[in-house]
């Protein structure tokens, strides 16, 4: 919130990436940035392109994005990197939107799919 409330609407994805980075570490959460994906699949390793924005604490998938509107077909792909991701939570946060809780989207994993 405080990204948005500083900054508004407006700048580029990669600007309000640092900005959050910058602020999670200042509340001392562990924070790893642009972490590749990779998963298995069929008992094979698979690397991938695909990047993980940020990963808080082990635990938080967090997507952001800076544009007018998110497509469907972009939360679709937000889901699959969060469930190949196999974290507990995930945050698609989209910056470019006048109140920042319109732009966010949370994804919870089922207790029974916690491995």
């Amino acid at each position: 919130m405080n990204v948005h409330r500083a900054l508004g609407p407006g700048l580029t994805r990669d600007a309000y990436e640092e900005c959050l980075a910058i602020e999670l570490r200042e509340l001392e959460f562990d924070l790893e940035r642009q972490v590749p994906l990779a998963f298995d699949y069929r008992g094979k390793r698979v690397k991938t392109a695909a990047r993980l924005d940020l990963v808080v604490n082990g635990v938080l998938l967090l997507q952001v994005r800076a544009q007018e509107a998110l497509t469907k077909l972009e939360e679709q792909q937000f889901e699959s990197l969060f469930k190949l991701s196999k974290l507990r939570t995930g945050l698609l946060v989209n910056f470019n939107v006048l109140t920042l809780r319109k732009g966010i989207r949370q994804i919870m994993r089922k207790r029974r799919e916690v491995s």
